[in-house]
């Protein structure tokens, strides 16, 4: 029987669901790892046509066949109940090193049959994928001496995808190198004062600015600035100490792209940016997005 090792399902609650034998549940028949697009063309008549839309993808549905080889009615009911109350669904896959890719997904079916001559209980499945295959890289940009103007750095898992470097008290800054086969997104979580808060991402080659997001609104030290630029949940938001959320959308200024995505060809700057001191410190989770891995 083939197998794909390292695949496992997590919840919301980010607790997973192994595939690879640990509890007896074997993962095998697995298609749809790979990827297809549907262009769109224009006829431009005698047998030309031109490519006007080339990122289109289609919704991607993985089937598989999951085999409970121990206890197998008792481990599917295990299995069911947890998909149950799940809430969230990622597809976890880990093809080779230390690197986990992680997909958002929904559950297409789960098929129960008989035992099979040898008590295995063969279960077809599929889930629907709601967002391409990403792997989340965290780092961390920090002023040190509240507001000196020098930047520390921190260790963080994954590719060096984000370096620091010196820049004014109003500012934080770090850059994120290319990497993923579609434009990527990061969230940020900023703690501390700070008045009119603007992050931005320019490009290190070009010198494009890909996006700002400018915020009218001050925030206490004991205030928290989450930012989102995922393509499936973009948002900006204040916390309190208290943990009370305001929606800030309607305090944006919508001259530029306030919800920018990471391009795929060139390094980017991205920093935040103040009409105040900066002297707390932000967390950076970079998502690069792969059509296949």
């Amino acid at each position: 029987m083939s197998k794909i090792r390292k695949l496992s399902l997590q919840n919301a609650a980010g607790e997973r669901f192994l595939f690879d034998g640990t509890d007896g549940v074997f993962a095998s028949n697995l298609a749809g790892f790979g990827f297809s697009l549907d262009p769109e063309f224009a006829d431009l008549s005698r047998g030309f046509f031109k490519n006007i839309e080339s990122e289109n993808e289609p919704q991607k549905q993985i089937p598989f066949t999951l085999t409970f080889t121990r206890n197998a009615y008792q481990v599917y009911r295990r299995f069911v109940d947890w998909l149950g109350s799940a809430g969230s669904l990622k597809l976890v896959y880990q093809p080779f090193g230390e690197l986990e890719f992680f997909r958002d997904v929904t559950i297409g079916y789960v098929q129960k049959g008989e035992l099979s001559i040898v008590r295995w209980l063969e279960v077809p499945c599929s889930v629907i994928c709601l967002t391409p295959w990403y792997l989340p890289s965290p780092s961390v940009l920090a002023l040190e001496n509240g507001g000196s103007g020098s930047m520390k750095r921190y260790p963080y898992r994954y590719s060096e995808d984000l370096r620091y470097g010196s820049d004014s008290m109003a500012a934080l800054s770090g850059t994120i190198f290319p990497s993923g086969h579609i434009p990527g997104a990061v969230d940020i979580s900023y703690s501390g004062g700070i008045v009119n808060p603007r992050i931005r991402l320019t490009g290190n080659v070009s010198g494009r600015t890909y996006g700002v997001c400018k915020v009218s609104a001050s925030f206490e030290p004991t205030d928290t600035l989450r930012y989102s630029s995922r393509h499936e949940r973009s948002y900006v938001s204040k916390i309190t100490a208290a943990g009370a959320e305001t929606d800030l959308l309607d305090m944006l200024e919508l001259s530029a792209e306030p919800f920018f995505h990471i391009p795929v060809d060139e390094p980017c700057t991205l920093s935040i940016e103040a009409d105040s001191t900066i002297s707390g410190k932000a967390t950076v989770q970079v998502y690069y997005y792969f059509r296949s891995v």
